[in-house]
């Protein structure tokens, strides 16, 4: 019985982890960083341009840049989101087998509030995420 208290404790913990990073604040938000990417190249754009004096040539470099990088990170995204879904819907499952019928309406429960809060932060009406 001791495994099971310590499988529950593995279980619980991992769910704290998932729900926290659901809540944490992105730390670009401060750039104006809403899940838009042209809003973000703006701003970026913007605080640069203000901070660094950058001539109309620096500009032009760094904008393109800018753009590059946002399309490679697309690209990245899109190769390791399906394998953090996959390893996060594994973890859940795991987790559910070793809940009885009730916990398992209360895990229900709070796995829908943490996707909830994780669907918000990322601002999941203009979610880029592609559907599987």
């Amino acid at each position: 019985m001791k495994l099971a208290w310590k499988q529950i404790i593995v279980a619980l913990t991992v769910g704290a982890l998932l729900g926290g990073f659901a809540t944490l604040k992105c730390p670009l938000a401060r750039h104006g960083w809403d899940h838009n990417p042209e809003k973000f190249h703006q701003k970026m754009m913007e605080e640069f341009s203000s901070k660094l004096n950058l001539n109309a040539e620096q500009k032009e470099k760094i904008s393109s840049i800018l753009k590059d990088t946002q399309a490679k990170m697309e690209v990245l995204r899109k190769e390791t989101h399906p394998k953090f879904r996959e390893i996060r819907d594994s973890s859940r499952a795991q987790i559910r087998e070793i809940l009885n019928p009730e916990q398992q309406k209360e895990f229900d429960i709070l796995d829908a509030k943490m996707n909830s809060r994780f669907e918000k932060w990322r601002g999941k009406s203009g979610s880029r995420e592609e559907k599987s």
